[in-house]
């Protein structure tokens, strides 16, 4: 089951690119790709606090 808690709007490496947002993770399947808020992957890593 997903965790809404833990997707890649939350994570550290949902980047925007160009005019979309996706994954900068070079250890996720995702890496290099467009990513939604909502998906998800093993890779998740919680945002820093600024």
């Amino acid at each position: 089951m997903q965790d809404k808690e833990r997707c890649c709007g939350t994570c550290r490496h949902h980047k925007p690119f160009a005019n979309e947002w996706g994954c900068d993770n070079e250890e996720s399947e995702a890496y290099g790709l467009e990513t939604a808020y909502d998906d998800f992957c093993e890779e998740y890593e919680e945002k820093e606090d600024n």
